[in-house]
């Protein structure tokens, strides 16, 4: 580590993690937005169709997603870059969680405001997109943010797919210098100190807009 090629090739492996994080993450919150929208519909068809996927995402491991796109989908004919089969499973796993949060902030606004909308007559829709979600997204920013450490953590398992993120990378370094402990206590500082400024953000951003969370 002395070596600045060394910190180099670790660097490069760290853009690979953020890559693949702030992808994920992207994906995640539109997918887990759409999840629980409809969840909450009052199409009984469209509301248990999202409930099961929610639960299906939130219960398999991102570890088994990745196995399916690495292993499952090529099998089927579909050519996927490495990025994507990593990405995409990560996505699927954080969705059905941020699809519980995001349900979780429209439950924390109070019910007496969807009645009011209502009662002027506007659409359940307009209610909702105009009245709730703002307020619902504002009590779980904290939250959304703080799942991001669940994402990076997450981009780890890179190595099945063999996409050259910062794990990959410091495995590279361990195998080709027989430096097991050293390369894993590195690696594992950077990864505090990534999701340590992640939770130091999650806190500013909760002070900034009046929400209290646990910490």
């Amino acid at each position: 580590f002395s070596w600045r090629t060394t910190w180099i090739y670790l660097g490069r492996g760290l853009v690979g993690t953020f890559q693949v994080a702030l992808t994920a993450g992207v994906i995640s919150l539109v997918l887990g937005m759409l999840l629980m929208l409809g969840r909450i519909s009052h199409v009984r068809p469209l509301s248990v169709l999202c409930a099961i996927l929610t639960n299906f995402f939130r219960g398999v491991p991102s570890l088994l997603f990745i196995y399916g796109f690495f292993f499952v989908v090529p099998s089927l004919g579909f050519k996927m870059d490495s990025f994507w089969m990593l990405t995409i499973p990560i996505s699927l796993a954080a969705s059905g969680v941020l699809a519980e949060v995001f349900r979780a902030g429209v439950n924390a606004v109070p019910r007496g405001q969807t009645e009011a909308g209502l009662s002027i007559g506007l659409s359940r829709w307009k209610v909702k997109t105009k009245i709730v979600l703002p307020q619902a997204i504002r009590f779980v920013i904290p939250s959304l943010i703080s799942q991001l450490v669940v994402v990076v953590k997450d981009t780890a398992l890179a190595y099945v797919v063999t996409f050259p993120d910062l794990m990959q990378n410091a495995q590279v370094l361990r195998t080709n210098y027989d430096a097991l402990v050293s390369t894993y206590l590195v690696v594992a500082v950077v990864y505090i100190l990534i999701n340590y400024l992640i939770n130091k953000a999650s806190v500013y951003v909760s002070h900034r807009m009046g929400v209290k969370i646990i910490r």
